[in-house]
C-alpha cells in the first residue's frame, strides 16, 4: 500500500510539475485530490488508534481516498476557485516545512502536529512517533523540542496556533496574488506542488525499499518523519521544480 500511494503521488506529481498550464483543469482536480489525501492522512493520523484494526493499512487508505476523491470533485467542478485554496494550503505547508527543515532536523509536518497536541501514538500501535530516530543521533521528541524553542508562546497550545496562524495568512496572501496574476503564477505554483511532490515520493520510494510493508506504520512513519536527508531533498525539489517551471513556459509559448 504505501509503494501504491507513492506511485500516485509521483504520477500526480509529474502532471502538475510539467502539465499544470496546459491541463489547468486537471491539474487542479489532482492538486485538490492531494490536498484531500493529506488532510485525510493527517485525519487518520489523529484518529487511528480508536479504530479497529488500524495496524492493517486498510484504514488509512480509506481516510486518504475519500478526503482525495471529495477535494479533487470539489475541485474540478470550481477550478477557478480551487486555486486560492490550493495555493493558499500549499503554501501554508512550504512555510511549515521549511521552518522545520531549519529548525527542526527535517521531520515532516505531521510529526510535529502530532507531538504538539499530544497524540504520538503510530497508526494505534505501541510505540510512538516521538520515538523514531531522525537527524543525527536524535528523534523526532528532540527534534520538535528544538522546533518549539524558536516560536514564541508560553503553552504548547500558544505555540500551536502561533504556527498555523503564521501559515495560513502566508498562504492567504499568496493565495491572492496568483488569483491576480494567472499565467505565471499557475506555472510557478503547480511546478512547485508537482515537483515537492516527486521528490517525496522519490525518496520515500528509495526508504521504503529495505523495510517494505503494507502495514499504516510504515505509511505514517514514511510521510510524517521525513526522509532523513532534508538538505539533499531540497535541493532535488528545487530542481524538480525550476526543471518544471521552464518546461511549462516553453509549452505554454507554444500553445
Amino acid at each position: 500500500m504505501l509503494t501504491v500511494t507513492l506511485c500516485i503521488s509521483l504520477v500526480c506529481g509529474v502532471v502538475l510539475c510539467f502539465f499544470g498550464f496546459r491541463l489547468f483543469r486537471l491539474a487542479m482536480s489532482l492538486a485538490g485530490f492531494v490536498l484531500g489525501a493529506g488532510i485525510g492522512y493527517f485525519i487518520y493520523s489523529l484518529a487511528g488508534s480508536y479504530l479497529p484494526a488500524a495496524g492493517s493499512g486498510v484504514w488509512i487508505m480509506v481516510f486518504m481516498g475519500v478526503g482525495g476523491i471529495l477535494m479533487g470533485i470539489l475541485s474540478y467542478r470550481i477550478y477557478k476557485a480551487a486555486l486560492f485554496y490550493t495555493t493558499m494550503l500549499l503554501t501554508a505547508f512550504v512555510v511549515l516545512k521549511t521552518f522545520l527543515l531549519t529548525m527542526g532536523s527535517g521531520i515532516g509536518v505531521t510529526a510535529f502536529f502530532m507531538t504538539l497536541i499530544g497524540n504520538t501514538k503510530i497508526g494505534g500501535v505501541a510505540d510512538s512517533i516521538t520515538e523514531v530516530s531522525v537527524g543525527k543521533g536524535g528523534t523526532v521528541g528532540t527534534a520538535v523540542a528544538d522546533a518549539l524553542a524558536k516560536i514564541p508562546g508560553s503553552t504548547q497550545n500558544e505555540k500551536f496556533w502561533i504556527v498555523v496562524g503564521i501559515a495560513l495568512v502566508a498562504g492567504a496572501i499568496v493565495g491572492g496574488v496568483v488569483c491576480l496574476m494567472q499565467k505565471p503564477a499557475i506555472i510557478v505554483i503547480t511546478a512547485a506542488l508537482g515537483g515537492l511532490l516527486i521528490t517525496q515520493g522519490i525518496f520515500s520510494l528509495i526508504q521504503s525499499l529495505n523495510t517494505f510493508d503494507t502495514s499504516a506504520q510504515t505509511i505514517v512513519k514514511s510521510f510524517a518523519v521525513g526522509n532523513g536527508r532534508p538538505a539533499l531533498s531540497a535541493l532535488v525539489a528545487a530542481a524538480i521544480v525550476a526543471l518544471g517551471i521552464i518546461a511549462q513556459f516553453k509549452t505554454a509559448k507554444k500553445s
